[in-house]
């Protein structure tokens, strides 16, 4: 019965890992994805407000220019962020799963595969069926290259 009872217990403790590990996940791309919202926020009241406050077309034209170009960097910013934690997430999720009592697990060797043999397929036995296999090979290799 102490066997059920590690195993459960270690289950549970897995679980728990795993559940903080996703709520921090949750809560940083959250975080990014508030701080997009903001900038696109911030970007839309400038539009809305540069009509009164340009001088005349031209530095209406430069200042939504620049809005833009300041709205672009920061997004890509963000993407960049976002892409970082993303990345992050498997080794989290597998470092939560992973008990500090746990030895590191060793990779297993892969079993050699068997060499295959190739079939030989029977040759086309009409001229007219050998001529549409060597058209459609054609037209493969052209929709490859």
């Amino acid at each position: 019965m102490s066997k059920i009872n590690e195993i459960r217990d270690n289950t549970v403790a897995r679980s728990k890992a795993l559940l903080v590990t996703v709520a921090d996940i949750l809560e940083s791309v959250s975080k990014r994805n508030l701080a997009i919202a903001e900038d696109v926020a911030g970007f839309a009241v400038t539009q809305v407000r540069l009509p009164a406050e340009a001088d005349d077309f031209s530095d209406y034209r430069t200042r939504t220019y620049d809005a833009y170009s300041e709205l672009g960097k920061s997004l890509k910013s963000h993407g960049s962020d976002l892409i970082e934690v993303v990345r992050d997430v498997p080794g989290q999720i597998r470092d939560s799963l992973t008990l500090d009592s746990e030895p590191a697990a060793k990779p297993k060797p892969k079993p050699k595969a068997a060499k295959k043999t190739a079939k030989r397929k029977a040759p086309a036995k009409k001229a007219a069926a050998r001529k549409v296999k060597v058209e459609k090979v054609e037209k493969e290799a052209a929709a490859a290259a």
